[in-house]
């Protein structure tokens, strides 16, 4: 993930706050020319929310968050 997160310009945690996990999963997958698992917005909602100050959670945690999110 680190590799992902540099390939995307993120290359210190605190360039996660404020960011928009939807955003950077579509820059990575434009950026990389593949299309990555959809659990990968799951551990960028993660990093993002444990950088902003929430509690460390589990990318795992953020699955439900991430469908309802697609699925409208």
């Amino acid at each position: 993930m680190a590799d992902n997160l540099q390939l995307i310009g993120i290359d210190h945690p605190k360039k996660l706050i404020g960011k928009e996990p939807f955003e950077l999963y579509e820059r990575l997958c434009t950026i990389s020319g593949e299309r990555h698992d959809p659990c990968v917005v799951d551990v960028f909602m993660s990093v993002v929310h444990f950088m902003e100050g929430g509690d460390p959670l589990p990318w795992w945690s953020f699955t439900d968050e991430r469908k309802k999110h697609i699925n409208g």
